[in-house]
């Protein structure tokens, strides 16, 4: 793939001090305190009861300093959320809104400024880093956004504020595999997470779709003449390619009209 920029608005908060690393193990989703130095892993903050607060990436910088970054927007509350159980403990937050240059394909990061931060993609499959900084700039032709979201439906990640929202069941995003650790000790909400992970999962699960039929937003799914599922987000021109959310059991839907509709699970690509 020819290397291409994509630019988009970032809230990045950044956390420093001698309890940050176990004050964030015991309060996020994702373990902490086994990562290296410029080692980033996507995560969950979840409310006490289980529900989603915030998902975002977490970025190791050095001992004792971390890097948050989510959706622009989204920063406030994570700050907020993480502020509201620090008690005594001894870590500064600072909330910046910057820029996120997304590089698509083929590209040496060496060739980057050091004065930008290169963060690795937690996308599932493609040749993709992100730099953060208040103005990342790079010499590549940049990538309109109907390109960007048509690689990020077929090889990327759904987003929440988009495809899924605060409050929602992390299970059902099929991004545990991704985002959580089941081998680390407590954290907040973590008991939620468990017991439906025990029980084979969400009673839906965001999926890919892929279809040579027009698909758009909110169009409803079936399987044997049910309705299994609902299209969430979805390029606009064929072949159409997007998430959806599914019941959990099902492999194969079909359009109201009858014609067939690819389900793939999120760790899978479409070529």
């Amino acid at each position: 793939m020819t290397p291409m920029s994509f630019a988009s608005k970032r809230d990045v908060l950044t956390l420093d001090g001698p309890d940050t690393e176990a004050y964030l193990h015991g309060q996020i989703s994702q373990n902490v305190d086994d990562m290296g130095d410029g080692e980033s892993r996507l995560s969950f903050l979840l409310e006490p009861k289980g529900n989603l607060e915030s998902c975002f990436r977490i970025t190791r910088l050095e001992q004792e300093r971390y890097l948050l970054d989510t959706e622009s927007g989204h920063g406030p509350l994570l700050l907020e959320s993480l502020e509201r159980f620090k008690l005594r403990s001894k870590i500064e937050f600072v909330l910046h809104d910057w820029q996120m240059l997304s590089i698509l394909g083929d590209y040496k990061t060496s060739d980057v400024s050091s004065a930008f931060l290169s963060v690795e993609s937690p996308w599932p499959a493609a040749q993709h880093v992100d730099l953060l900084a208040e103005n990342p700039m790079v010499d590549l032709p940049m990538c309109s956004y109907e390109e960007y979201e048509r690689l990020r439906f077929s090889h990327g990640l759904p987003v929440i504020g988009r495809e899924f929202d605060v409050g929602a069941i992390p299970n059902e995003t099929d991004l545990l595999d991704l985002a959580v650790s089941f081998n680390k000790g407590c954290y907040r909400g973590q008991e939620l997470v468990e017991r439906i992970a025990s029980r084979k999962g969400g009673r839906r699960l965001l999926r890919r779709i892929r279809s040579d039929l027009t698909l758009s937003p909110k169009d409803d799914l079936f399987c044997e003449g049910k309705e299994v599922g609902e299209v969430l987000a979805v390029t606009p021109t064929s072949p159409y390619i997007g998430f959806a959310s599914v019941r959990s059991e099902v492999e194969v839907m079909e359009n109201e009209e009858g014609g067939d509709i690819e389900v793939f699970a999120l760790s899978e690509v479409i070529q």
